[in-house]
């Protein structure tokens, strides 16, 4: 992960996760540039955080990559580890796939992903396995029976604000008699766990992962969100089909207006929400989509437990992804104001250097291997004149990448084109030379 930080949809899956296959007798390493809270109750769960994937001690039997750049750097550093990439998001930036040899599998969690990794990136429908979130039973226990008539919504969004769209919102419930509160951090009324507010209320606006907890609580459902807009009362005939698409955004087609709103809200019905929250409890609980995800993980594993991918052909990859990340200069930019430029750059720069010793200890049917930083790179044991040129090199190459680096993080952002660029053009000459 980026980060496990704000309790979002793709950190509490990757939390999930990581507790679900922890309790299942697997060893779990979570990595990410950043960690709040969660790390405490990660470790305490007896998982493994780190913010450096060098740092892990041992090899992995598989990577669970739920954003691209930290994929990229974990697959880079374990070179020959199966990896298995998940897209969270249909439009952010972080849900783009790695394109890598390594990567055996992909995972959506939900339709709209699904059609991003297929129509936006050419991965076949039949290869993209739909593996949706799922809410830990244990924890969203059911509340009391709804009454005939609902007194009391709310709006479950990090998103929502005071802004227009929650004034619409608000204006409905007190048409209809409603109480109505907030809970997200845009509004500062953040709940670290919801599970115990959510049976308070009796209807609830909003989307993905907060809408399916709503859902297995039983309270009665309105797909909304205040930055993407709203869709309808989930009932016990559209629930399978608003789970396909994760209550998302493909399913908010309306703007959030009074009218709406005040529409949705008479559409409520006890019984049939109550039918619609037993399906959710049976089709949208952990076991159902985490033992997926774990019999893919096992069927990787024992199918392709060691990815031999090519020297070549991974500096290759490691160019065209580097190629296409200067294509997207916002981000490039972005990142360097998140101070995440120099973590980024460096854990391509380790992966990519222990390609090129390994490139060259094949070559010259030598052992190498490479310390955490190319400017300490252990010297190649060897006996041929060809393996020392061959070491030289290298070191030549690790002291101009490390030179570029440097100048990434002196010069200004907009600046970074060239010095990656270079970057790129080393790993290839690299590839050639050997």
């Amino acid at each position: 992960m980026c980060y496990l930080v704000h309790r979002t949809g793709a950190e509490m899956f990757t939390r999930d996760l990581a507790m679900w296959l922890r309790r299942r007798g697997h060893a779990v390493t979570v990595f990410a540039t950043a960690f709040g809270d969660m790390a405490d109750e990660l470790r305490w769960a007896s998982i493994s955080c780190i913010t450096d994937v060098a740092d892990m001690g041992a090899r992995p039997d598989v990577i669970i990559g739920n954003t691209q750049y930290e994929t990229v750097r974990a697959l880079l550093h374990f070179h020959d580890v199966p990896t298995v990439t998940i897209c969270h998001d249909r439009s952010a930036d972080h849900g783009r796939p790695a394109r890598f040899s390594q990567v055996v599998s992909h995972v959506a969690v939900d339709e709209n992903c699904a059609e991003r990794l297929a129509h936006e990136f050419g991965i076949a429908r039949a290869q993209i396995e739909l593996i949706q979130n799922g809410i830990d039973l244990d924890r969203f226990l059911p509340r009391a029976p709804l009454p005939a008539t609902p007194r009391s919504a709310v709006i479950f969004s990090n998103y929502a604000s005071h802004d227009a769209q929650l004034a619409e919102v608000r204006a409905a419930c007190m048409e209809r008699g409603l109480s109505l509160d907030v809970i997200g951090q845009g509004t500062g009324n953040h709940l670290p766990d919801p599970a115990a507010a959510l049976g308070r209320y009796d209807i609830v606006f909003g989307k993905g992962r907060c809408a399916t907890e709503a859902l297995v609580t039983g309270n009665a459902v309105v797909v909304l969100d205040p930055s993407s807009g709203m869709g309808e009362m989930v009932t016990a005939a559209s629930v399978a089909l608003g789970r396909q698409w994760n209550f998302g955004r493909a399913l908010m087609t309306r703007p959030i207006t009074r009218q709406n709103v005040l529409a949705e809200l008479d559409r409520f019905d006890a019984p049939d929400a109550t039918l619609a929250a037993a399906w959710m409890r049976v089709h949208g609980g952990l076991d159902v989509s985490l033992g997926a995800l774990e019999r893919l993980l096992l069927r990787v594993v024992g199918e392709r437990g060691v990815v031999q991918v090519s020297a070549e052909q991974r500096a290759s990859e490691a160019a065209g992804y580097m190629d296409d990340w200067l294509r997207r200069g916002p981000v490039t930019v972005q990142m360097v104001d998140q101070g995440l430029l120099h973590r980024h750059i460096d854990g391509l720069q380790q992966g990519l250097n222990a390609q090129q010793h390994l490139h060259q200890a094949q070559a010259d049917t030598l052992r190498s291997e490479a310390r955490r930083h190319a400017e300490h790179a252990e010297e190649i044991l060897g006996r041929l004149e060809a393996a020392e040129a061959a070491l030289a090199a290298a070191r030549a190459h690790a002291a101009q990448a490390n030179a570029q680096v440097d100048a990434v993080h002196a010069s200004r952002s907009w600046r970074i084109t060239a010095p990656l660029r270079r970057l790129i053009t080393l790993v290839r000459s690299g590839a050639k030379a050997a």
